[in-house]
Protein backbone atom coordinates (compact mmCIF):
# COMPACT_ATOMS: atom_id res chain seq x y z
CA UNK A 1 0.00 0.00 0.00
CA UNK A 2 1.26 3.46 -1.38
CA UNK A 3 -0.85 6.51 0.32
CA UNK A 4 -0.21 10.28 0.44
CA UNK A 5 -1.03 10.16 4.63
CA UNK A 6 -0.56 8.36 7.42
CA UNK A 7 -4.13 6.35 8.42
CA UNK A 8 -4.48 6.53 11.67
CA UNK A 9 -6.21 7.65 13.80
CA UNK A 10 -8.57 8.01 10.77
CA UNK A 11 -9.69 11.21 11.23
CA UNK A 12 -11.41 12.43 8.00
CA UNK A 13 -12.81 10.90 5.03
CA UNK A 14 -9.29 9.81 3.26
CA UNK A 15 -8.37 8.34 6.64
CA UNK A 16 -11.03 6.64 7.26
CA UNK A 17 -11.40 4.71 3.53
CA UNK A 18 -7.61 4.54 3.65
CA UNK A 19 -7.55 2.50 7.06
CA UNK A 20 -10.45 0.07 5.80
CA UNK A 21 -8.41 -0.35 2.43
CA UNK A 22 -5.60 -1.67 4.39
CA UNK A 23 -7.85 -3.93 6.47
CA UNK A 24 -8.95 -5.27 3.60
CA UNK A 25 -6.16 -6.04 1.91
CA UNK A 26 -5.11 -7.69 4.69
CA UNK A 27 -7.57 -9.68 4.61
CA UNK A 28 -5.96 -11.01 1.20
CA UNK A 29 -2.25 -11.58 2.55
CA UNK A 30 0.60 -9.99 3.97
CA UNK A 31 0.55 -6.06 3.90
CA UNK A 32 3.06 -3.19 3.96
CA UNK A 33 2.80 0.51 4.09
CA UNK A 34 4.68 3.08 2.52
CA UNK A 35 3.41 6.11 3.56
CA UNK A 36 3.75 10.31 4.39
CA UNK A 37 3.45 11.02 8.19
CA UNK A 38 1.90 14.04 7.20
CA UNK A 39 0.46 16.43 10.29
CA UNK A 40 -2.86 15.23 11.10
CA UNK A 41 -4.95 17.97 12.35
CA UNK A 42 -7.17 17.52 15.41
CA UNK A 43 -5.00 14.21 16.10
CA UNK A 44 -1.59 12.86 17.01
CA UNK A 45 -0.36 10.20 15.65
CA UNK A 46 -0.93 7.02 16.95
CA UNK A 47 0.94 3.67 16.36
CA UNK A 48 -1.06 1.25 14.27
CA UNK A 49 -3.87 -1.04 15.44
CA UNK A 50 -3.69 -4.38 15.45
CA UNK A 51 -4.74 -4.70 11.47
CA UNK A 52 -5.00 -8.86 10.42
CA UNK A 53 -1.98 -8.77 7.52
CA UNK A 54 -0.33 -5.79 8.58
CA UNK A 55 3.58 -6.09 8.42
CA UNK A 56 6.10 -3.28 7.74
CA UNK A 57 4.66 0.16 7.93
CA UNK A 58 7.20 3.03 6.84
CA UNK A 59 6.64 6.63 7.49
CA UNK A 60 7.97 9.63 5.56
CA UNK A 61 8.77 12.57 5.89
CA UNK A 62 6.64 15.15 3.59
CA UNK A 63 8.39 17.00 0.65
CA UNK A 64 8.27 20.56 0.74
CA UNK A 65 6.15 22.57 -1.23
CA UNK A 66 6.90 23.38 -4.20
CA UNK A 67 7.68 27.37 -4.67
CA UNK A 68 4.82 28.85 -6.84
CA UNK A 69 7.10 30.17 -9.32
CA UNK A 70 8.30 26.55 -10.21
CA UNK A 71 5.07 24.72 -10.23
CA UNK A 72 3.90 27.21 -12.39
CA UNK A 73 6.68 26.83 -15.12
CA UNK A 74 6.28 23.07 -14.73
CA UNK A 75 2.27 23.32 -15.44
CA UNK A 76 3.08 26.28 -18.40
CA UNK A 77 5.09 23.84 -19.73
CA UNK A 78 4.48 20.51 -19.11
CA UNK A 79 0.60 18.47 -18.95
CA UNK A 80 0.21 17.63 -15.16
CA UNK A 81 -2.50 18.96 -12.89
CA UNK A 82 -0.87 21.79 -10.75
CA UNK A 83 -1.78 19.59 -7.69
CA UNK A 84 0.49 16.66 -9.14
CA UNK A 85 3.34 19.05 -9.51
CA UNK A 86 2.70 21.57 -6.50
CA UNK A 87 4.43 19.07 -3.77
CA UNK A 88 7.68 17.12 -3.77
CA UNK A 89 7.30 13.33 -3.83
CA UNK A 90 10.75 12.57 -4.28
CA UNK A 91 11.19 10.93 -0.79
CA UNK A 92 8.18 8.66 -1.42
CA UNK A 93 8.95 8.15 -4.90
CA UNK A 94 12.11 6.51 -4.11
CA UNK A 95 11.02 4.53 -1.17
CA UNK A 96 8.81 2.88 -2.98
CA UNK A 97 11.20 1.84 -6.28
CA UNK A 98 13.97 0.88 -3.67
CA UNK A 99 11.37 -1.35 -2.26
CA UNK A 100 10.72 -2.92 -5.83
CA UNK A 101 14.41 -3.46 -6.47
CA UNK A 102 14.82 -5.21 -3.24
CA UNK A 103 13.04 -8.54 -4.53
CA UNK A 104 10.61 -10.23 -6.43
CA UNK A 105 8.18 -10.69 -3.31
CA UNK A 106 5.18 -8.37 -4.05
CA UNK A 107 2.40 -9.47 -5.42
CA UNK A 108 0.49 -6.46 -5.63
CA UNK A 109 0.86 -2.62 -5.26
CA UNK A 110 -1.83 -0.71 -4.31
CA UNK A 111 -1.88 3.23 -4.81
CA UNK A 112 -4.01 5.37 -2.85
CA UNK A 113 -4.67 8.17 -5.13
CA UNK A 114 -3.57 9.22 -8.07
CA UNK A 115 -1.23 11.92 -6.04
CA UNK A 116 0.95 8.84 -5.38
CA UNK A 117 0.99 6.45 -8.34
CA UNK A 118 1.84 9.44 -10.91
CA UNK A 119 5.05 10.59 -9.66
CA UNK A 120 6.62 6.81 -9.07
CA UNK A 121 5.29 5.80 -12.63
CA UNK A 122 6.87 9.47 -13.72
CA UNK A 123 10.23 7.85 -12.31
CA UNK A 124 9.82 4.45 -13.50
CA UNK A 125 10.12 5.73 -16.96
CA UNK A 126 13.54 5.66 -16.89
CA UNK A 127 14.72 3.78 -13.55
CA UNK A 128 16.50 0.39 -12.99
CA UNK A 129 13.19 -0.78 -12.11
CA UNK A 130 11.41 -0.11 -15.32
CA UNK A 131 14.17 -1.74 -17.64
CA UNK A 132 14.34 -4.88 -15.65
CA UNK A 133 10.53 -4.71 -15.65
CA UNK A 134 11.11 -8.35 -18.12
CA UNK A 135 13.26 -10.21 -16.14
CA UNK A 136 10.94 -10.91 -13.63
CA UNK A 137 7.14 -10.45 -13.05
CA UNK A 138 5.88 -7.03 -11.95
CA UNK A 139 3.72 -6.84 -9.58
CA UNK A 140 0.00 -6.34 -10.21
CA UNK A 141 -0.66 -2.25 -9.99
CA UNK A 142 -4.38 -0.85 -8.96
CA UNK A 143 -4.98 2.35 -8.13
CA UNK A 144 -7.29 4.47 -5.82
CA UNK A 145 -8.99 7.34 -7.77
CA UNK A 146 -11.29 7.68 -4.71
CA UNK A 147 -12.92 10.81 -6.42
CA UNK A 148 -13.11 11.43 -10.17
CA UNK A 149 -10.59 14.44 -9.87
CA UNK A 150 -11.71 16.37 -13.25
CA UNK A 151 -15.66 15.94 -12.45
CA UNK A 152 -14.41 17.67 -8.87
CA UNK A 153 -13.61 20.78 -10.92
CA UNK A 154 -16.13 20.85 -13.35
CA UNK A 155 -18.63 20.91 -10.69
CA UNK A 156 -16.39 23.45 -8.58
CA UNK A 157 -16.17 25.84 -11.75
CA UNK A 158 -19.98 26.05 -11.72
CA UNK A 159 -19.90 27.65 -8.28
CA UNK A 160 -20.44 31.80 -8.19
CA UNK A 161 -17.74 33.65 -6.01
CA UNK A 162 -18.69 33.34 -2.19
CA UNK A 163 -17.94 36.77 -0.85
CA UNK A 164 -18.20 37.18 3.09
CA UNK A 165 -21.71 38.70 4.07
CA UNK A 166 -21.03 42.57 5.09
CA UNK A 167 -17.08 43.24 3.21
CA UNK A 168 -16.84 46.02 1.15
CA UNK A 169 -16.56 46.43 -2.80
CA UNK A 170 -12.71 46.31 -2.12
CA UNK A 171 -12.99 42.89 -0.69
CA UNK A 172 -15.68 41.84 -3.33
CA UNK A 173 -13.19 43.01 -6.16
CA UNK A 174 -10.35 40.51 -4.57
CA UNK A 175 -12.68 37.33 -3.90
CA UNK A 176 -14.10 38.27 -7.80
CA UNK A 177 -10.33 37.96 -9.15
CA UNK A 178 -9.37 35.23 -6.94
CA UNK A 179 -12.17 33.32 -8.20
CA UNK A 180 -11.37 34.36 -11.90
CA UNK A 181 -7.77 33.06 -11.93
CA UNK A 182 -8.59 29.55 -9.68
CA UNK A 183 -11.70 29.04 -12.11
CA UNK A 184 -9.13 29.33 -15.17
CA UNK A 185 -6.77 27.15 -14.29
CA UNK A 186 -9.68 24.68 -13.19
CA UNK A 187 -10.60 24.28 -16.56
CA UNK A 188 -7.58 23.61 -17.79
CA UNK A 189 -6.36 21.09 -14.84
CA UNK A 190 -9.99 19.02 -15.85
CA UNK A 191 -8.67 18.13 -19.18
CA UNK A 192 -5.38 17.35 -17.34
CA UNK A 193 -6.73 14.90 -14.55
CA UNK A 194 -8.94 13.65 -17.43
CA UNK A 195 -5.82 12.37 -19.22
CA UNK A 196 -3.96 11.24 -16.37
CA UNK A 197 -6.76 9.09 -14.87
CA UNK A 198 -7.03 7.51 -18.52
CA UNK A 199 -3.30 6.96 -18.31
CA UNK A 200 -3.02 5.98 -15.68
CA UNK A 201 -6.26 3.28 -16.48
CA UNK A 202 -4.18 1.86 -19.45
CA UNK A 203 -0.98 0.80 -17.54
CA UNK A 204 -2.14 -1.10 -14.60
CA UNK A 205 -4.80 -3.84 -13.94
CA UNK A 206 -7.56 -2.09 -12.42
CA UNK A 207 -8.67 1.68 -11.02
CA UNK A 208 -11.27 1.77 -8.44
CA UNK A 209 -13.62 4.06 -8.03
CA UNK A 210 -16.50 4.50 -5.69
CA UNK A 211 -19.90 4.30 -7.63
CA UNK A 212 -21.21 2.17 -10.61
CA UNK A 213 -22.18 5.86 -11.73
CA UNK A 214 -18.60 6.93 -11.24
CA UNK A 215 -16.94 4.17 -13.36
CA UNK A 216 -19.46 5.57 -16.47
CA UNK A 217 -17.84 9.17 -15.64
CA UNK A 218 -14.59 7.75 -15.89
CA UNK A 219 -14.11 6.25 -19.34
CA UNK A 220 -11.93 3.71 -17.90
CA UNK A 221 -12.65 -0.18 -19.28
CA UNK A 222 -10.89 -1.41 -16.17
CA UNK A 223 -12.79 0.64 -13.52
CA UNK A 224 -14.17 -1.36 -10.98
CA UNK A 225 -16.12 0.13 -7.75
CA UNK A 226 -15.50 -0.10 -4.17
CA UNK A 227 -17.44 2.10 -2.29
CA UNK A 228 -17.07 4.14 0.67
CA UNK A 229 -18.75 2.82 4.71
CA UNK A 230 -19.15 3.19 8.14
CA UNK A 231 -18.39 1.53 10.97
CA UNK A 232 -21.85 0.23 12.52
CA UNK A 233 -22.41 2.32 15.67
CA UNK A 234 -22.51 0.31 19.06
CA UNK A 235 -26.09 2.14 20.00
CA UNK A 236 -28.06 4.18 17.93
CA UNK A 237 -31.32 6.42 18.56
CA UNK A 238 -33.67 4.59 16.94
CA UNK A 239 -36.98 6.16 18.49
CA UNK A 240 -37.22 9.43 16.10
CA UNK A 241 -40.95 10.41 16.80
CA UNK A 242 -40.11 13.15 19.10
CA UNK A 243 -37.25 15.48 19.05
CA UNK A 244 -33.86 14.75 20.94
CA UNK A 245 -33.95 17.89 23.13
CA UNK A 246 -36.15 20.83 23.85
CA UNK A 247 -34.21 22.55 20.73
CA UNK A 248 -34.78 21.55 16.88
CA UNK A 249 -31.68 20.70 16.30
CA UNK A 250 -29.29 20.06 12.48
CA UNK A 251 -26.27 18.78 12.47
CA UNK A 252 -23.14 19.27 9.84
CA UNK A 253 -19.92 17.75 10.26
CA UNK A 254 -16.94 17.97 8.00
CA UNK A 255 -13.61 19.40 7.48
CA UNK A 256 -14.40 23.30 7.01
CA UNK A 257 -10.50 23.61 5.50
CA UNK A 258 -12.29 21.46 2.42
CA UNK A 259 -13.77 23.51 0.17
CA UNK A 260 -17.09 21.37 -0.65
CA UNK A 261 -17.59 21.65 3.37
CA UNK A 262 -17.11 25.15 3.57
CA UNK A 263 -19.33 26.14 0.44
CA UNK A 264 -22.15 23.45 1.43
CA UNK A 265 -22.08 25.82 5.18
CA UNK A 266 -21.46 28.72 3.96
CA UNK A 267 -24.87 28.62 1.49
CA UNK A 268 -26.71 26.66 3.88
CA UNK A 269 -26.28 29.21 6.30
CA UNK A 270 -27.12 32.50 3.88
CA UNK A 271 -29.61 30.94 1.69
CA UNK A 272 -31.37 28.61 3.91
CA UNK A 273 -31.09 29.16 7.39
CA UNK A 274 -33.52 32.28 7.25
CA UNK A 275 -36.19 30.19 5.82
CA UNK A 276 -35.87 27.82 8.46
CA UNK A 277 -35.76 30.17 11.24
CA UNK A 278 -38.82 31.92 10.09
CA UNK A 279 -41.29 28.85 10.12
CA UNK A 280 -39.35 27.25 13.17
CA UNK A 281 -37.80 30.14 15.04
CA UNK A 282 -35.96 27.81 17.89
CA UNK A 283 -33.88 25.74 15.26
CA UNK A 284 -30.08 25.31 15.77
CA UNK A 285 -27.73 24.40 13.28
CA UNK A 286 -24.44 22.92 14.80
CA UNK A 287 -21.49 23.10 13.16
CA UNK A 288 -18.70 20.35 13.55
CA UNK A 289 -15.09 20.21 11.32
CA UNK A 290 -11.64 21.06 11.76
CA UNK A 291 -10.79 24.86 10.62
CA UNK A 292 -13.77 26.48 11.82
CA UNK A 293 -11.75 29.89 10.97
CA UNK A 294 -12.52 29.05 7.01
CA UNK A 295 -16.15 29.99 7.81
CA UNK A 296 -15.34 32.17 10.68
CA UNK A 297 -18.80 34.86 9.78
CA UNK A 298 -21.55 31.71 10.04
CA UNK A 299 -21.04 31.12 14.00
CA UNK A 300 -22.73 35.07 14.58
CA UNK A 301 -25.26 34.05 12.30
CA UNK A 302 -28.39 33.75 14.30
CA UNK A 303 -29.31 29.92 14.98
CA UNK A 304 -25.97 28.77 14.55
CA UNK A 305 -23.74 27.07 16.49
CA UNK A 306 -19.77 26.74 15.21
CA UNK A 307 -17.96 24.62 17.06
CA UNK A 308 -14.79 23.41 15.59
CA UNK A 309 -13.56 20.24 16.29
CA UNK A 310 -14.95 18.47 19.20
CA UNK A 311 -13.26 15.85 21.64
CA UNK A 312 -16.66 13.37 21.26
CA UNK A 313 -18.92 13.35 18.44
CA UNK A 314 -21.34 10.83 19.90
CA UNK A 315 -23.03 13.85 22.13
CA UNK A 316 -23.67 16.13 19.17
CA UNK A 317 -24.75 12.67 17.02
CA UNK A 318 -27.28 11.65 20.02
CA UNK A 319 -28.59 15.34 20.27
CA UNK A 320 -29.32 15.92 16.52
CA UNK A 321 -32.90 15.45 14.64
CA UNK A 322 -31.90 15.95 11.25
CA UNK A 323 -28.56 15.54 9.52
CA UNK A 324 -27.42 17.69 6.70
CA UNK A 325 -25.56 17.82 3.44
CA UNK A 326 -26.17 20.68 1.43
CA UNK A 327 -22.75 19.67 -0.97
CA UNK A 328 -23.29 21.38 -4.10
CA UNK A 329 -19.55 21.02 -5.55
CA UNK A 330 -17.03 17.81 -5.69
CA UNK A 331 -17.33 14.51 -6.65
CA UNK A 332 -16.88 10.65 -4.41
CA UNK A 333 -19.16 9.64 -2.30
CA UNK A 334 -19.95 10.99 0.84
CA UNK A 335 -19.22 9.49 4.27
CA UNK A 336 -21.40 12.12 6.39
CA UNK A 337 -24.15 10.41 4.63
CA UNK A 338 -23.53 7.15 5.20
CA UNK A 339 -22.44 8.27 8.87
CA UNK A 340 -26.11 9.84 9.12
CA UNK A 341 -28.19 6.51 7.68
CA UNK A 342 -25.86 4.35 10.02
CA UNK A 343 -26.68 6.14 13.00
CA UNK A 344 -30.57 6.46 12.06
CA UNK A 345 -30.34 10.01 11.96
CA UNK A 346 -32.65 11.53 9.55
CA UNK A 347 -31.06 13.09 6.69
CA UNK A 348 -31.65 15.66 4.38
CA UNK A 349 -28.82 16.28 1.08
CA UNK A 350 -28.26 17.36 -2.45
CA UNK A 351 -28.05 15.42 -5.29
CA UNK A 352 -24.70 15.98 -5.60
CA UNK A 353 -24.10 15.44 -1.96
CA UNK A 354 -25.84 11.66 -2.17
CA UNK A 355 -24.36 10.68 -5.95
CA UNK A 356 -22.77 7.47 -5.77
CA UNK A 357 -25.38 5.83 -2.90
CA UNK A 358 -28.56 3.88 -3.65
CA UNK A 359 -30.90 6.89 -1.24
CA UNK A 360 -33.99 7.40 -2.48
CA UNK A 361 -36.23 11.41 -2.37
CA UNK A 362 -38.79 10.53 0.59
CA UNK A 363 -37.81 6.93 1.43
CA UNK A 364 -34.32 6.87 2.90
CA UNK A 365 -33.79 10.78 2.98
CA UNK A 366 -35.08 14.26 1.61
CA UNK A 367 -33.26 15.13 -1.42
CA UNK A 368 -32.99 18.94 -1.82
CA UNK A 369 -31.31 21.15 -4.66
CA UNK A 370 -32.61 24.64 -4.30
CA UNK A 371 -32.39 26.75 -1.57
CA UNK A 372 -36.37 26.72 -0.90
CA UNK A 373 -36.55 22.87 -0.97
CA UNK A 374 -33.37 22.62 1.10
CA UNK A 375 -35.17 24.56 3.85
CA UNK A 376 -38.71 23.08 2.67
CA UNK A 377 -37.44 19.99 4.09
CA UNK A 378 -35.41 20.55 6.83
CA UNK A 379 -38.57 22.55 8.04
CA UNK A 380 -40.51 18.69 7.51
CA UNK A 381 -38.52 16.70 9.24
CA UNK A 382 -37.90 19.22 12.70
CA UNK A 383 -41.62 19.43 12.33
CA UNK A 384 -43.40 15.61 11.64
CA UNK A 385 -42.23 12.77 13.38
CA UNK A 386 -43.68 10.39 11.40
CA UNK A 387 -42.05 11.56 9.13
CA UNK A 388 -38.40 11.43 10.90
CA UNK A 389 -39.45 7.95 11.81
CA UNK A 390 -39.81 6.50 8.68
CA UNK A 391 -37.04 8.04 6.55
CA UNK A 392 -34.48 7.06 9.96
CA UNK A 393 -35.70 3.48 9.92
CA UNK A 394 -35.31 3.02 5.90
CA UNK A 395 -32.20 4.49 5.78
CA UNK A 396 -30.67 2.87 8.81
CA UNK A 397 -31.75 -0.83 6.82
CA UNK A 398 -30.22 0.91 3.91
CA UNK A 399 -26.90 1.08 5.33
CA UNK A 400 -26.74 -2.32 7.00
CA UNK A 401 -27.59 -3.67 3.64
CA UNK A 402 -24.95 -2.30 1.36
CA UNK A 403 -22.71 0.15 3.51
CA UNK A 404 -21.27 -1.63 6.14
CA UNK A 405 -17.20 -1.30 6.32
CA UNK A 406 -16.95 -5.33 7.07
CA UNK A 407 -19.02 -5.69 3.59
CA UNK A 408 -17.25 -3.67 1.66
CA UNK A 409 -13.40 -4.69 2.52
CA UNK A 410 -14.52 -8.70 2.58
CA UNK A 411 -15.71 -7.54 -1.47
CA UNK A 412 -11.86 -5.49 -2.07
CA UNK A 413 -10.29 -9.05 -0.73
CA UNK A 414 -11.73 -11.01 -3.42
CA UNK A 415 -10.98 -8.66 -6.12
CA UNK A 416 -7.63 -8.46 -4.85
CA UNK A 417 -6.91 -12.18 -4.91
CA UNK A 418 -9.09 -12.67 -8.33
CA UNK A 419 -6.25 -9.73 -9.54
CA UNK A 420 -3.09 -12.03 -8.40
CA UNK A 421 -4.18 -15.19 -9.04
CA UNK A 422 -5.17 -13.91 -12.72
CA UNK A 423 -1.73 -12.16 -13.03
CA UNK A 424 0.08 -15.58 -11.87
CA UNK A 425 -1.87 -17.86 -14.00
Amino acid sequence: MVAQMYPWPPVDGYRQRLSHMISALGQAGEVELISVDRHSIGAERVEPPAVTGLGKVSTLTPGPETPMRDWLRLWVMGDPPRRLIAVDSYELTEAVLRRLESGPDIDLVFYSLLDTWWPVHEAMKNSRTATRSNDRIRPVEVVDFNDLENLSLKLRRRNPPRFTPGSGPIAHLRVLSRWAISRGFDLIDERRWDAVQRDCAAQVAAVVVCSELDIERSGCTNAVVVGNGAQAPERIMTDRMALQTATPTMLFVGALDYEPNSDAVEWFVREVMPQILAKVPAARLRIVGRNPERVSWVGSQPGVDLLGLVDDLAPELDSADVSIVPIRVGAGTRLKVLEALAHCIPLVTTSIGSEGIAVQHNIDALVADSAGEFAAACISLLSEGELRQRLSQAGAELFRRQYEWSRIEADLASKVTSWVEQAQA
